[in-house]
C-alpha cells in the first residue's frame, strides 16, 4: 500500500489499530506558535461536528504553553497536538477525564515496556523525568458537555531540558515514527473518553500509576507526602496530622 503525506501515514496507523469511528479530520502544520491557536482559529470557522473530532499536529511550537500558561518547549522531533472531541452529553464526567486519559497513555507505553508514572494531575513521567505532558479542557453549554480540548506533547526525537527524557533516549534508538506514535495517542485520547464513566475504574488504576515521590510545584517533600487520589480526582497529601486536598485546576 503506497501512503503518501503526513495525515495519509497517521491516518494508515489508525486503521491499522483499527480504531472505531468516529472518524478523525488531521491537519499537520509544519511550524506555528501554537496548535491551540491554530485550534482556536479552525474552531472559530468550523463549528465542531457530532461525529468528527479534530486534531492538529505541529512539527514545531514557537510559544506552545501548558498549565497555568507556561512555557513548553516544542522542538522539532516531537508530537504537538491540541485536538477537539465532541461529546454533547449531560452524562460525561468532567471528574475523570484527565485521569482516564492519563491511565490510556500510561497503558500505551507499558505496551512497549515503559514503566512510566503519573505524576499528578497531568504529566506522564518516566522515573523522574517528563516524557508526556498534556492539559486538557472541557467545554460546556449549561450543564451539557460539548466537546473537549486537549492540547499534549509527547518527547520522541527532540532535545529535551535536563527535567524531561525523549522516547529515543528511553528506546536507545532514532529509529521511531512520529506517525505511528501520534496514531498511538490519539487511539489512547478515544479509549480514554470510552471508559470516562468507569470512574471506580479509573480512579483506581490512576492511583496504581500515582507517582508518590514528586509533590506539586510549592510543597516542600520534608514536611509533605503524597497520600492518593480520592474519588473526585483530587490530590490527598499529608503533614503529620494535617491533610490537605488538592484540586486540579
Amino acid at each position: 500500500m503506497k501512503v503518501i503525506g503526513s495525515v495519509a501515514k497517521t491516518t494508515y496507523y489508525l486503521k491499522k489499530f483499527r480504531v472505531t469511528p468516529p472518524y478523525w479530520r488531521l491537519k499537520y502544520i509544519i511550524k506555528c506558535q501554537s496548535t491551540e491557536i491554530e485550534l482556536s482559529k479552525w474552531l472559530k470557522y468550523a463549528e465542531i461536528k457530532r461525529n468528527q473530532p479534530i486534531a492538529i499536529i505541529a512539527r514545531e511550537q514557537s510559544a506552545g504553553f501548558g498549565q497555568n500558561s507556561r512555557e513548553w518547549l516544542s522542538p522539532r522531533g516531537g508530537i504537538w497536538m491540541s485536538a477537539a472531541y465532541p461529546i454533547f452529553s449531560k452524562e460525561f464526567s468532567t471528574n475523570t477525564f484527565g485521569l482516564s486519559l492519563s491511565i490510556k497513555l500510561c497503558e500505551m507505553l507499558y505496551k512497549e515496556n515503559i514503566k512510566v508514572n503519573l505524576k499528578w494531575p497531568n504529566d506522564i513521567f518516566l522515573d523522574k523525568k517528563k516524557l508526556i505532558g498534556f492539559l486538557p479542557r472541557v467545554i460546556t453549554r449549561g450543564r451539557e458537555t460539548i466537546y473537549l480540548r486537549i492540547g499534549i506533547g509527547m518527547n520522541i526525537l527532540n532535545k529535551t531540558p535536563s527535567e524531561g527524557i525523549s522516547l529515543s533516549e528511553v528506546l536507545k534508538t532514532s529509529n521511531i515514527c512520529e506517525y505511528l506514535w501520534t496514531a498511538k495517542i490519539i487511539e489512547a485520547l478515544q479509549d480514554s473518553i470510552h471508559c470516562n464513566k468507569k470512574k471506580e475504574f479509573v480512579i483506581k488504576t490512576a492511583n496504581k500509576y500515582l507517582n508518590k515521590s514528586i509533590l506539586p510545584k510549592g510543597y516542600s517533600p520534608h514536611e509533605w507526602k503524597i497520600k492518593d487520589i480520592d474519588s473526585n480526582g483530587n490530590l490527598r497529601i499529608y503533614s503529620q496530622s494535617k491533610v490537605e486536598i488538592l484540586k486540579r485546576f
